[in-house]
């Protein structure tokens, strides 16, 4: 097997790698309601942020951090920029930091469920088939669980 098609960690199917442009035109290259509806919410709530945070008198570093990084996540997701996955990725990560910092404290509704739509984007974004094959350009092959080693 060659290293295009080293098996995943934990499903044992290797993964098949391909150009990007190959992905782009490819049907299953095209973004989902799914993959929309993530991309949406990072904006909205990367616009709302930035108008709480910046009324509140926040750092800029706060909210570049809270409310310009989502914006960014959500237009590269749009997009369909590989570089867009990373930022999604960090900017859940401080989404969850920030969740479990202030659990003690006086936990908001709005961090409660920010913090869940981040586990749920985090996921998706690491594990979905469509997300894999548009972001990371590669798709697993499910016809090694036939038997079918060659695919075909």
């Amino acid at each position: 097997m060659s290293d295009d098609e080293k098996p995943d960690t934990y499903s044992g199917i290797p993964w098949v790698h391909v150009d990007p442009e190959t992905a782009r035109a490819h049907p299953k290259g095209q973004l989902t309601l799914a993959l929309r509806v993530i991309a949406g919410y990072l904006v909205a709530i990367g616009l709302f942020k930035l108008w709480v945070f910046w009324g509140a008198g926040y750092a800029a570093g706060v909210i570049v951090l809270g409310g310009v990084l989502p914006i960014l996540a959500g237009l590269g997701l749009w997009a369909r920029m590989p570089w867009a996955v990373v930022v999604t990725l960090v900017m859940a990560g401080f989404n969850l930091y920030a969740f479990v910092r202030n659990v003690g404290a006086d936990p908001d509704l709005l961090l409660l469920f920010d913090g869940i739509a981040s586990v749920a984007i985090i996921f998706y974004l690491v594990e979905g088939d469509r997300p894999n094959f548009i972001y990371r350009h590669r798709y697993r092959k499910y016809s090694v669980l036939d038997g079918d080693k060659d695919g075909e």
